[in-house]
């Protein structure tokens, strides 16, 4: 397997898994302005700022290594992410945040999501990482309480021990 290329998990969706770098960078704008489009029902007043603002900022956080994030592909086509961001200020020390967790709507509903963001927890816990966070949708909230994140006001939060999530009732 390349390096950079992680390819199909056994058992998963028809995707290719890969970690994302600069070459990524316009496909994440678009991924994340999809996205917003969303969460804004449909109108970005600026969008053309907001793609020059998220593509400084994927490719410095990229390039800094503050950001790392996977995407899928299919047929040549970048379809979903997921980014883990590291050492944010306002982080405690040993929390992560999970950002970015989009996935296409033709592709949505194959378990893309969720092998992307194993991929990044994967990660997390191989970073020796305790905590992560991030601030779902009412579309995401299932996926991540499927993968054992909590309910803590604004946010979602998970704990990680010894490379594996706390167990909670």
């Amino acid at each position: 397997m390349a390096e950079e290329g992680l390819g199909r998990p056994a058992g998963g969706p028809g995707a290719e898994f890969r970690r994302a770098g600069p070459r990524d960078v316009d496909a994440l704008v678009d991924l994340r302005i999809d996205f917003m489009r969303i969460v804004k029902d449909g109108g970005l007043p600026d969008e053309e700022a907001w793609r020059a603002e998220l593509a400084g900022l994927f490719a410095r956080d990229l390039a800094s290594g503050a950001l790392l994030a996977w995407v899928a592909e299919e047929e040549g086509r970048v379809v979903a992410s997921c980014g883990l961001a590291l050492g944010r200020p306002d982080a405690a020390e040993g929390e992560g945040e999970i950002l970015s967790v989009y996935t296409a709507g033709a592709y949505r509903r194959r378990g893309i999501g969720a092998a992307l963001l194993r991929l990044a927890l994967g990660e997390a816990r191989a970073r020796g990482l305790r905590r992560l966070r991030l601030q779902p949708t009412d579309d995401g909230r299932p996926l991540y309480e499927r993968a054992g994140f909590r309910d803590e006001g604004r946010d979602m939060v998970l704990v990680l021990e010894a490379g594996r999530a706390e167990e909670k009732p």
